[in-house]
């Protein structure tokens, strides 16, 4: 039996995550523009994400999952419902290429608060390279010439609360098995929302409830593609394909809702990611290091 090269499968996950990424965004604006609320389309997404993910933890634990790290896994379960629940709102009320590019801060937030609340030592090029990216928001935003939304504004505290999150989970990593970790929170977030989903109710059609439901289930794929890229290859070497998260938007939000990105857009999508990108790179020079020495 013929195995496929480890690196050149990584690339196909990881290509194929930025697609499924690009197509659950498009959903969550799509159910929005049909005038299903946020807050239903984020219970909906937990609902068919559960049912899709708790198969396969149940299959690997052969039991409903224990874990180690209670407290954690609450903590970053309210962080992740925080960041859903405004990166869902947030989505529906801007140009979805707007939304794809300011995604890209994440990293950005999470290596400041590796630097602030885990002691991570950050040197002067990587912050350097933060600032470049936070430049890179601005582009995007253009604040005085253009008026910042409250969906603009929506979709960076949600990357700031997914920062939160990857911090967390980075702590559990040590005695918390991923699919674990995905499950709890997951499970978290579907009964946070539950309440406000009732608040704002509104029963789909059998067509919502099945897009609703491919929402979970791209949400979930593309999850288990990026963590298994990952598994694979070195982040430096593959995190370049996340960029094509953005042209991937791009083509479905012109197909599905007219939508034409404008040259600051690409242009600041470019400045954030390539920081980012450099973050990546200099992390990994560390951890190489890190491992050197141990050796």
């Amino acid at each position: 039996m013929i195995r496929p090269n480890p690196l050149l499968l990584a690339v196909f996950l990881m290509g194929l995550a930025a697609a499924l990424t690009a197509a659950q965004n498009t959903l969550i604006r799509f159910l929005g523009d049909s005038g299903i609320h946020p807050f239903e389309i984020a219970f909906f997404r937990c609902v068919f994400g559960l049912l899709t993910v708790a198969p396969l933890v149940i299959w690997q634990e052969r039991a409903w999952p224990r874990t180690h790290a209670a407290k954690l896994l609450g903590a970053s379960g309210l962080f992740h419902f925080t960041a859903m629940i405004c990166f869902f709102t947030g989505v529906t009320l801007i140009p979805l290429n707007d939304s794809a590019a300011l995604t890209f801060a994440g990293p950005l937030f999470a290596t400041v608060g590796a630097a602030l609340f885990l002691g991570e030592q950050v040197r002067a090029r990587r912050w350097a390279a933060i600032v470049l990216g936070f430049i890179g928001v601005l582009i995007v935003l253009r604040p005085g010439a253009v008026p910042i939304s409250l969906g603009a504004a929506l979709v960076l505290f949600a990357n700031i609360s997914f920062a939160g999150v990857s911090l967390l989970v980075k702590k559990m990593s040590g005695t918390e098995k991923t699919t674990t970790v995905v499950f709890y929170q997951t499970l978290i977030v579907m009964v946070l929302t539950f309440p406000l989903a009732l608040w704002h109710w509104k029963t789909p059609t059998l067509f919502e409830l099945g897009l609703v439901a491919t929402l979970g289930a791209l949400c979930t794929a593309g999850w288990l593609c990026f963590t298994r890229a990952f598994a694979l290859a070195d982040a430096s070497a593959i995190l370049p394909l996340e960029f094509t998260r953005l042209p991937f938007v791009a083509i479905l939000a012109y197909i599905v809702f007219g939508e034409v990105p404008d040259k600051w857009v690409w242009i600041g999508a470019t400045v954030i990611f390539g920081s980012t990108l450099y973050i990546a790179h200099r992390e990994h020079r560390a951890h190489r290091r890190a491992q050197g020495r141990q050796q």
